[in-house]
């Protein structure tokens, strides 16, 4: 579920289609699959998504040029029940204008609506932003795409790399993230937006964002810069494969980047953009990308592309269990109810850090909920290395704490604020390298821990802390002292709570459940509801009375919901499969120190979606 370097970092469409072609149209494997008899008629909608595919330059010839492979091409993808088909033209040809209007008029005379597609690439990949010949080229293929379509999308090439002999002169004294966001902004708003808008001035222009949000401004993207440019917004998820491609995006990070970029971009958010990129094999990794989409709402979601959905590409092989999910998708999104909620995480646009610490946080069952401004309010936040964008952060995290509320750091940031007065809130008596155990102390209150042994060992970076004042909540146990996990105290008004990450981000997820309980604990009071198990499991909750749980592990997951004990009972269902729930009273803690919590428990299948909810 992840992609190859920046982006999808493939050679461009043309290029690698070719490639494709050419070694896999012996393939009998992927020979084209039998519509069945019940296939949707051309024309018909989903109820609650809406759906889109994206045909590159080599799909159009390919499958939709002539009208006999249209007519089997737009068969193929009919249980997609498509609402919109994206066209890119690669050539910028002002002779292609009469064979693009003909394709977009036979389709829309059909119930779709069409639009263009532009990538910003040259056969030598991302384009330099101060050669005048890739301007032009850019230039040349806005403007026909502009005679046809009254919307264009830009596919996320819209970045440069380039340190050529100008690029080094322009940028000066100035850092790469400041002047390439400056310059890709700059140009693309003469060379892209007004071109396309000289031609047709109705025309739409789509930015869409990559995932790899890390290296956004280092390579020329900009977010607060460019929303406010273009006309509309998509934003990518492709997490692919999270262990396995160069990547390694988490699942959830899915989710959040559509709440954070998506969000900020407000009436702008058009899209969610998913793919199947050198998939094959993996359908349920491929499939948890719509989840994500789907419980994010986005406003339309967008399928890269035809051609590696449709033979002989290899990653066809995800497109029967993409067409058996379509329902269960469409389902689940008529059945939320009620603002997404979630835990305030301080991510400011441009800003990067702990890298998707989010989606590794989301995937213990930390629903998160991304704010790009400082989040004041709320009694509980997190932040992160994302958080030092803002220049006022210091001063704003200990106003939050002089007012009473909490505030959850990750220990790297906490590092880089050694300086200021919340730094100081720990005394760390040691720290440097890293520590190894299979031995875990978890502490249920004041007076009492509990000793917890993982079947194997975990690595954290060292954090040693005097016995008084007692702040370890979760700790690594070695012979030689208890290192820190998890850290709390209380600190003028309000509460410093402090996580280490373990060395290998997964190993998140694979901590003890008491640990990992430890963490949610921490935002059962914002929240109002936590979840008790293993981790790998998301938790999306809906209003006040809704919990969508996923289960993105290989495995079945025990699981349950831990909420206020309530009076009177309230009657608990799971909707989406009608699964058994067992519902029961139950007490955590002994003495002054315990609590009562209702627990709502179910067995989640892998890769299971539940929908439970209050009545």
């Amino acid at each position: 579920m992840i992609t190859l370097s920046l982006t999808r970092f493939r050679l461009p469409a043309a290029m690698r289609q070719r490639l494709a072609i050419v070694l896999f149209s012996g393939s009998a494997a992927l020979a084209p699959i039998l519509l069945r008899a019940d296939a949707p008629a051309q024309g018909a909608r989903w109820a609650h998504i809406t759906t889109a595919l994206f045909c590159t330059s080599d799909d159009v010839d390919r499958l939709l040029t002539n009208p006999a492979d249209r007519q089997a091409a737009l068969a193929y993808f009919a249980p997609l029940r498509l609402a919109k088909i994206y066209l890119e033209d690669a050539r910028g040809d002002p002779a292609a204008v009469a064979a693009l209007r003909e394709i977009a008029t036979d389709l829309k005379a059909r119930g779709l609506e069409v639009s263009g597609a532009v990538v910003p690439a040259g056969e030598h990949g991302p384009l330099c932003y101060n050669d005048p010949k890739d301007m032009a080229m850019l230039e040349g293929r806005v403007r026909v795409l502009a005679q046809v379509f009254d919307e264009i999308i830009v596919d996320d090439w819209l970045f440069t790399t380039c340190t050529c002999a100008k690029c080094l002169a322009g940028r000066g004294s100035d850092s790469w993230a400041n002047y390439r966001s400056r310059l890709v902004a700059e140009q693309s708003k003469q060379h892209l937006i007004a071109a396309a808008k000289q031609v047709n001035p109705r025309v739409q222009v789509i930015i869409k964002y990559p995932n790899w949000y890390e290296g956004h401004r280092q390579n020329g993207y900009d977010v607060a810069r460019q929303t406010p440019q273009f006309d509309g917004v998509s934003v990518g998820i492709e997490t692919r494969q999270p262990t396995t491609q160069d990547q390694h995006i988490p699942t959830y990070s899915g989710y959040v980047f559509q709440k954070w970029i998506g969000g900020n971009a407000g009436p702008k958010w058009r899209s969610a953009w998913l793919d199947n990129y050198d998939m094959q094999g993996a359908d349920n990794d491929y499939v948890a990308q719509v989840w994500q989409a789907v419980l994010a709402r986005a406003p339309e979601i967008i399928f890269w592309c035809a051609g590696v959905l449709h033979p002989p590409a290899p990653s066809a092989s995800n497109y029967p269990h993409l067409v058996e999910m379509m329902p269960d998708f469409d389902r689940l999104a008529g059945m939320l109810d009620g603002p997404a909620r979630g835990i305030p995480i301080h991510l400011p646009l441009g800003s990067t850090g702990e890298f998707n610490v989010f989606g590794y946080l989301g995937m213990i069952g930390l629903p998160m909920a991304p704010q790009t401004t400082f989040p004041a309010d709320p009694k509980a936040a997190i932040f992160t290395q994302h958080s030092l964008r803002d220049p006022k952060l210091a001063a704003e995290l200990l106003a939050r704490v002089r007012a009473g509320r909490e505030v959850f750091l990750t220990w790297t940031l906490l590092q880089k604020l050694r300086e200021s007065e919340l730094g100081r809130a720990l005394n760390v008596i040691g720290e440097g390298g890293t520590v190894a155990s299979s031995t875990f102390r978890v502490r249920e209150h004041f007076w009492h821990s509990q000793s917890v042994d993982a079947p194997r060992s975990f690595g954290f970076p060292r954090i040693e802390t005097s016995t008084w004042p007692y702040v370890r909540e979760v700790a690594l146990v070695r012979e030689d002292g208890d290192f820190g996990v998890l850290l709390k105290t209380p600190y003028l008004e309000g509460q410093v709570d402090v996580l280490n990450l373990p060395d290998n981000s997964y190993d998140l997820l694979r901590l003890p459940e008491s640990v990992l309980n430890a963490i949610r604990r921490c935002f059962f009071e914002e929240l109002g509801v936590r979840l008790v198990g293993p981790g790998g499991v998301a938790l999306y909750p809906f209003g006040g009375r809704q919990y969508v749980l996923y289960n993105m592990n290989n495995g079945p997951a025990k699981v349950a919901l831990r909420l206020p004990a309530v009076t009177p009972a309230r009657v608990w269902k799971e909707r989406m499969h009608d699964k058994s729930l067992t519902v029961a009273d139950v007490e955590e803690g002994k003495g002054p120190w315990a609590r009562r919590e209702t627990e709502v428990a179910l067995t989640l299948l892998p890769f299971e979606i539940a929908v439970i909810e209050a009545r």
